[in-house]
């Protein structure tokens, strides 16, 4: 288990002191391995029964288990560290590693019946996230399905004129509500791509693409948004397999 993807997935459920305890160890991860927890507590300014909750809000029953998630989780990170190699590149080569696992084929089928399915597409995001709603547009061009990009100060109007058979596909790395709140008032279903897997969106939200990241912070890890493009291109390849295998079927029944 990745210990910081566990710990993001759970800050919905975090007190100010869970935060606190979730920033130091996330900022030095090391003082998990040779601390107790009573020590631990002691470094990070808490009391122990604050530590020992939130190791349960994870899920953990002792925290013998967490520590030994964070010390595997170390020894991953040390063994794959190459001193030749920038170290962008190895967070893009664990990022990639990570979101295989969950963009596989049969994910990615179902996700492209999906969209398939809607009369009309729209996409938006803020800053780097608006570019996979303009890659999104020119990729699916070639198979006549037009993706209308919409600018975040022209989302309100955008939504407004939405119909229950359209989708609205947000790219948003942590699902804020700068786009949130202007994008869930829509008719239209909302699928959001994000890295925030427990937004407080999941009511307006039809469907989520939950991609990974690398801890601490997801806005903050500069190959996050790539994910994003690289998802758009891969929606794509499945759109097209799905358009041209529908194809041939109609040109079997034909002869036949």
């Amino acid at each position: 288990m990745d210990p910081f993807l566990n710990m993001e997935q759970h800050k919905s459920q975090f007190t100010q002191n869970d935060l606190r305890i979730y920033r130091a160890i996330a900022e030095k991860p090391e003082q998990v391995t040779y601390q107790s927890t009573i020590k631990l507590a002691e470094a990070l300014g808490v009391s122990q029964p604050a530590l020992t909750r939130f190791i349960k809000v994870l899920g953990y029953r002792r925290y013998q288990d967490f520590r030994s998630d964070i010390t595997a989780w170390l020894a991953r990170r040390n063994e794959s560290a190459d001193p030749d190699r920038l170290p962008y590149f190895e967070r893009f080569q664990r990022l990639m590693e990570e979101a295989e696992q969950v963009l596989t084929d049969a994910y990615m089928e179902e996700l492209a019946r999906y969209v398939l399915g809607f009369s009309r597409i729209f996409a938006t995001g803020i800053g780097k996230s608006m570019q996979p709603a303009h890659l999104l547009q020119n990729l699916l061009r070639k198979n006549n399905i037009l993706v209308h990009p919409c600018p975040l100060d022209m989302l309100n109007e955008f939504a407004d004129h939405m119909e229950t058979s359209d989708l609205l596909i947000v790219f948003s790395v942590s699902a804020q509500p700068e786009i949130m709140e202007r994008a869930k008032v829509t008719n239209g279903k909302i699928l959001l791509v994000t890295t925030n897997a427990l937004h407080p969106y999941q009511k307006a939200v039809d469907r989520t693409v939950a991609l990974p990241y690398l801890p601490p912070d997801p806005e903050a890890c500069p190959v996050s948004p790539i994910l994003f493009d690289i998802f758009a291109e891969l929606l794509d390849s499945y759109i097209s397999k799905q358009l041209l295998d529908a194809s041939d079927t109609e040109g079997t029944n034909h002869e036949a």
